[in-house]
């Protein structure tokens, strides 16, 4: 293997870096579609969030099957999507090559992490080294991030590829010399207009980056001298351009969504009500711990403690053998402090308008992932432009080869078929009862049929039937949410009402009016008041086909 040296430091040559990369994903894929054969798709999709993409993707594969291809450039201008455009889209794209399945749709995100994690190191080699590059590498695929049950790698929701490609929008960023090179700007802008049509609010992300870097530039232009001045000037001209484009193509899309958005955003998250149950479930209360929550989420979530202690260990390790005076770092950090200012700021800007927001997620911060991770390199290579190595029981070791040991070793345990799966009985109780509701349904030749539930869970609702309909028996079967869904979900329902939504409801799914009912929704203190009668009405007007218990919840399954 073609090798050479920098200082002390092992360095591959680029031919040997291409080779690598395409090894190392390569075993992510095959990773990938292992945990996916033995812990995902046998299963329901958890999460409603998830559950409703795989779905809208069902659904314009069906469209795009009875219409032609036509209906995939109309799902581009869908007025009522109000989150992002292009998710259900790719999805549908993917499926046409590979087949629908849970399994296709995922592997877009192994698509966008190979992606992310293959530019993120041709960005880090541009600035330094390969030995920079890998440790990148083993940082991001040791982050807690990739392997978060919601928002990971294996969740279908658009978190995961809008990490990925904001990743990608800074490294291009980065790559181009902060907006020197055309080239590499051109490409910045295109991620950043794919990123944004994934995921609409991320729009105000770019904005806050490219106008804190137009504004350093249009300062150093009048400040300073003349050298610095025109490459200022450059800088500012193509910030200004790249601004441009992405404002020319997205704002027109974000403008046909704007109800849509209106609704989600502006009444969802400002004026309802639902905010402040969305900050009680997570436990957030007063003014502080909105503060503290989306940087604690991003340092023990994302990031993760073992990706940190890697890091640490990297720093350490380097300062005991190539010690530097705190002057000496200062003086070589100045040298990059327009880079590092350029990460800090697309690490603040998201935190602070997710911190602005009253409705916290576990999955939003995560969009910082790759930042965080290029600031941790961006310091190394500042402070040991050649890297470094170690000596161990008189060997010498490449600081970056342990990194990416050390990466791997997180990344393919956490990746592991075997510790996944937390219950698998109260999973396939889950498969069994979906089931019965879809048998029932076909024995009927029903093609919609109408669910109600005493209380909001993500494994029964009326998503879940529908896709094990369509995944097991091809059957495209409509299931309308009545009782415990939608506006009659978390919220509290009068007496009245669930009476009314159970007299319409061709399944029921009875569980206990107690057990399990510590979320603070507000339906689960509401619910106890009338409980019993809504029992006795079931048990009087309704067929019990099946029963199960789950997680330690009697569930009890009736149809009409």
């Amino acid at each position: 293997m073609a090798t050479a040296y920098a200082g002390n430091t092992l360095i591959w040559c680029r031919g040997t870096d291409t080779l690598l990369l395409v090894l190392l994903g390569a075993s992510e894929v095959i990773a990938f579609y292992t945990h996916v054969h033995f812990n995902v798709a046998p299963f329901y999709p958890p999460a409603f969030d998830q559950l409703s993409y795989y779905l809208q993707a069902y659904d314009l594969i069906e469209k795009t099957l009875s219409n032609g291809v036509a209906e995939l450039p109309k799902a581009l201008f869908e007025s009522s999507n109000a989150t992002g455009t292009t998710f259900a889209l790719q999805g549908a794209l993917i499926s046409l090559i590979a087949g629908a399945s849970r399994t296709t749709f995922l592997t877009i995100n192994v698509i966008y992490l190979v992606a992310a994690q293959t530019i993120l190191f041709l960005t880090v080699r541009s600035l330094s080294n390969s030995a920079f590059g890998w440790t990148a590498v083993a940082l991001l695929i040791s982050a807690s991030t990739l392997f978060n049950r919601a928002g990971g790698l294996y969740d279908y929701r658009i978190d995961f590829i809008a990490m990925c490609l904001y990743g990608i929008c800074i490294s291009f960023i980065l790559w181009s010399r902060i907006f020197l090179d055309c080239g590499k700007t051109a490409l910045a802008a295109l991620a950043c207009i794919i990123l944004v049509y994934t995921r609409f609010f991320t729009i105000i992300y770019i904005a806050g980056v490219l106008a804190f870097l137009l504004a350093i530039q249009i300062a150093r232009w009048i400040q300073t001298a003349t050298t610095e001045r025109a490459v200022a000037g450059q800088r500012a001209r193509n910030i200004f351009l790249c601004g441009c484009l992405i404002a020319l193509i997205c704002i027109p899309r974000l403008y046909i969504s704007r109800e849509a958005i209106y609704n989600y955003y502006l009444v969802g998250h400002v004026l309802g009500e639902e905010k402040f149950i969305r900050a009680s479930e997570l436990g957030i209360h007063g003014a502080l711990a909105h503060l503290l929550y989306y940087p604690r989420s991003v340092i023990g979530s994302h990031i993760g403690v073992l990706t940190w202690v890697i890091a640490a260990l990297i720093a350490v390790l380097s300062f005991r053998q190539l010690p530097i005076s705190v002057t000496e770092a200062f003086r070589r950090l100045h040298s990059y402090r327009l880079e590092v200012a350029t990460l800090f700021v697309a690490t603040l800007v998201p935190l602070a308008m997710l911190t602005a927001n009253v409705s916290k997620s576990q999955v939003v911060a995560g969009i910082v992932t790759i930042p965080i991770v290029q600031i941790m390199i961006l310091i190394g290579i500042a402070l040991w432009p050649c890297g470094t190595s170690i000596r161990i029981a008189g060997r010498i070791f490449d600081v970056a080869v342990l990194a990416v040991t050390a990466g791997l070793i997180v990344f393919f345990f956490r990746a592991s078929p075997l510790p996944n799966v937390e219950n698998r009985t109260d999973l396939d109780r889950v498969s069994s009862m979906s089931m019965e509701i879809v048998r029932y349904a076909a024995d009927r030749k029903l093609t919609k049929i109408s669910l109600s539930v005493d209380r909001v869970s993500d494994f029964m609702n009326a998503g879940i039937p529908r896709i094990f309909s369509i995944e097991r028996l091809h059957r495209n079967l409509i299931v309308e949410g009545l009782f415990g869904h939608g506006g009659y979900g978390i919220f509290a329902t009068a007496r009245e009402d669930a009476l009314r939504l159970y007299a319409s409801s061709d399944v029921i799914i009875m569980t206990d009016p107690y057990k399990d009912r510590a979320k603070p929704y507000p339906i689960n203190a509401k619910i106890r008041e009338y409980w019993p009668e809504l029992w006795q009405w079931t048990n009087q007007n309704r067929h019990l086909i099946f029963s199960t218990m789950i997680d330690g919840v009697p569930y009890y399954l009736f149809v009409r």
